[in-house]
């Protein structure tokens, strides 16, 4: 009886010891879990972010994988809310190469998905062709827009114009003005002139729309 007596403090010693491991391991379990749900979630979102952004019908692309360096500098977080949803109020950084294009709410850690893409950037250039025999010259990079002023002298008519032998531009009264023609964005394009007359320099002015592309990776990282 007595040593039974003398049991019960080591055995209630037991118990705060049992109870506090057991408290603390449901304790670390607990945040464990929630960190997973965290993580799952953070790459959620960057996954369908990242995806969304690559897509050739977004606006910030040109096609599929290629991105469009001009939409690119005018995102900034209310847009990037707008246009892609699955933010929502999540902490996201979104990089390409080595800067950031926009950074929405808090991102200390999170997730990070990245993707090689292209960034595309449209130059425009103006110039003044000269002709010589025959009405014509070829661009030296390609467009898929050609912007053409045509200004005959008196005396002179521009029935028909011609990109790579396709008819884009065509009147038998004769063409004066401002008009603007597709061609084609995978090579150089001739632009021939039918003309009764002579056509000087200075007659046509040529405005196009080079692009440069570049590889990089994006980067989009939220920390949910």
């Amino acid at each position: 009886m007595r040593r039974a007596q003398m049991n019960l403090p080591a055995l209630a010693v037991a118990l705060v010891v049992l109870t506090t491991v057991t408290a603390m391991s449901l304790g670390m379990a607990d945040r464990a879990f929630v960190s997973a749900e965290r993580d799952a979630e953070s790459r959620r979102v960057a996954v369908g972010l990242s995806e969304r952004l690559v897509r050739p019908d977004e606006p910030v692309t040109v096609r599929s994988n290629v991105l469009d360096g001009a939409a690119l500098d005018r995102l900034d977080g209310d847009r990037l809310r707008t246009l892609f949803p699955v933010v929502a109020e999540h902490g996201v950084r979104v990089t390409v190469g080595d800067g950031t294009v926009v950074e929405h709410g808090d991102v200390d850690d999170g997730t990070t998905i990245r993707r090689i893409v292209l960034v595309e950037r449209r130059q425009t250039v103006r110039l003044t062709p000269r002709f010589d025999a025959t009405p014509a010259f070829t661009l030296p990079r390609r467009t898929r827009t050609v912007d053409l002023e045509i200004r005959p002298p008196d005396g002179t008519t521009v029935t028909e114009v011609r990109a790579d032998g396709r008819v884009v531009l065509r009147n038998a009264s004769g063409l004066a003005g401002n008009f603007s023609v597709d061609v084609s964005r995978y090579e150089t394009v001739e632009l021939a002139f039918d003309v009764e007359g002579q056509l000087p320099t200075g007659s046509v002015e040529v405005t196009y729309h080079p692009t440069a592309t570049r590889k990089a990776i994006l980067a989009v990282t939220v920390d949910a």
